[in-house]
């Protein structure tokens, strides 16, 4: 008990101490590894100077021309992120005309949770830069600017920047604001869940020792951010297992990564092995799965806003399968675009299996009937029933309500909704319903009672 006391004692008697920078961590002290297991020898790059002392940069820049599939990353200065404003109006992407003062963005992080001990030791930023402007003779002699060399002389520029101990995270934080804050706005693939908030979270953090802000882009919830995870999930969930970025690598994009790459799972554990024993072979894995990640985000917004686009064109459809035009009819649909909605849907009926037809015949019937236009919708739901026999009372009750309504042939209606009866009551046990029997059922009666003059008042369910 005394010694409690005692140190309780000497406790009080400390005074804080003023100060001006944070009690950063010093690296961890362990044998230098050899030369060829070292990071500057494994993942070349620079040490950034900036106030807060250095940054490891890895700088890689790719030419306009690079491919990934059959597509170039010129083509998405082509694209327009306002192709998805309609779909996300939280996003701000109307504020968003083009790629090309956009930031493509991605983390690697201590942790794959949240909380003030999660930090990103790496953060890679891939953005278009302008080559150096050149200039050909006019006719009359005189230099005249080129905008197509200048064009071939732009470059997709990636940025990794990389913390070698935690110590350097005021470093990397700053050279971060440094080259976001001419940036208008993100992309990212999870990021509104993930990445920006961690980060916005370390600024916020160590806000009292920087000297910089955040980034515009960052922190401000009115700059456009585009997550590609959700409208990726909206265009391919019906068709993929997965819709993670590696997954969208291979079945749309069509690229394989090389043996190098690292689960992202297990970056978090390779981190703290290097800050252990300072080895880098495992970080040059981590270096190329984040570089990777930037390269496929890319090529990824390329390839969603030119589906996305309106209108869309044969070359266009001709990349998607009939479960991604289904989805891409429902979106566009919802975006009110009633002509792109129905022509996506009509085409995805020629490329799907008979059995897998449903929601398209139900999303296009119900596109046809908000416009009004009843005899195309009745010759879809009847074609429905012929396409996918069985227990689904949604066709027959759309003709029943059809002929009731519209052409006022109530023993056509009493037909339908017997029909669709009868198969719900001679259904198997996991496809039968008691509401739908007893809903088509009050239908029935109330048909027969109005064929009867009876039921005129007679309320439909």
């Amino acid at each position: 008990m005394s010694s409690t006391l005692d140190r309780l004692r000497r406790l009080h008697g400390l005074r804080p101490q003023p100060h001006t920078e944070p009690d950063l961590p010093e690296p961890i002290s362990h044998t230098a590894p050899p030369k060829s297991r070292r990071l500057d020898t494994l993942v070349p790059g620079a040490e950034l100077e900036t106030e807060h002392g250095p940054c490891y940069v890895v700088t890689a820049r790719y030419p306009l021309e690079t491919m990934r599939g059959q597509r170039c990353i010129e083509e998405l200065l082509a694209r327009t992120p306002q192709t998805l404003a309609p779909l996300y109006p939280s996003s701000a992407l109307d504020d968003a005309t083009d790629f090309s003062r956009i930031a493509f963005i991605d983390t690697e992080t201590t942790g794959l949770g949240g909380g003030a001990g999660v930090y990103a030791f790496m953060v890679g930023v891939g953005i278009f830069e302008e080559g150096k402007r050149q200039f050909s003779k006019g006719k009359n002699g005189e230099d005249e600017d080129s905008a197509q060399f200048a064009t071939r002389n732009s470059q997709f520029v990636i940025r990794q920047f990389f913390m070698r101990h935690p110590g350097e995270e005021l470093a990397l934080l700053t050279a971060l604001a440094e080259l976001l804050g001419d940036r208008i706005g993100l992309v990212t693939f999870n990021g509104r869940s993930f990445d920006v908030p961690l980060l916005r979270g370390r600024y916020k953090l160590n806000r009292h020792y920087l000297n910089v802000d955040a980034p515009y882009a960052l922190w401000n919830d009115a700059a456009p951010h585009l997550d590609l995870l959700h409208p990726a999930r909206r265009l391919w969930k019906g068709r993929l297992p997965s819709c993670a970025l590696s997954a969208l690598e291979r079945a749309i994009l069509a690229h394989e990564r090389s043996g190098e790459d690292v689960p992202g799972s297990l970056i978090p554990m390779l981190y703290q092995q290097f800050l252990i024993n300072g080895d880098a072979r495992t970080m040059r894995q981590v270096f190329y799965h984040n570089l990777e990640d930037i390269l496929s985000m890319t090529f990824l917004a390329e390839r969603i806003c030119r589906h996305f686009a309106d209108p869309l064109d044969e070359g266009e459809d001709a990349e998607l399968y009939g479960a991604d035009l289904l989805a891409l009819g429902q979106v566009h649909e919802q975006m009110g675009r009633s002509e792109q909605a129905e022509r996506a849907l009509r085409r995805s009926l020629s490329l799907l299996e008979p059995a897998a037809r449903a929601e398209v015949f139900c999303t296009l019937g119900r596109l046809l009937k908000r416009q009004e236009r009843w005899s195309e919708a009745a010759e879809i739901w009847q074609e429905w029933i012929t396409t996918i026999p069985g227990p689904d009372v949604r066709p027959y009750e759309e003709l029943a309500k059809y002929c009731e309504w519209q052409i006022i042939d109530l023993e056509q209606a009493l037909m339908w909704t017997g029909w669709a009866l009868h198969n719900q009551q001679n259904a198997s046990s996991w496809q039968r319903s008691r509401q739908n029997i007893d809903a088509l059922t009050h239908r029935l009666e109330r048909l027969k009672a109005k064929l009867a003059g009876q039921g005129d008042h007679m309320p439909e369910t």
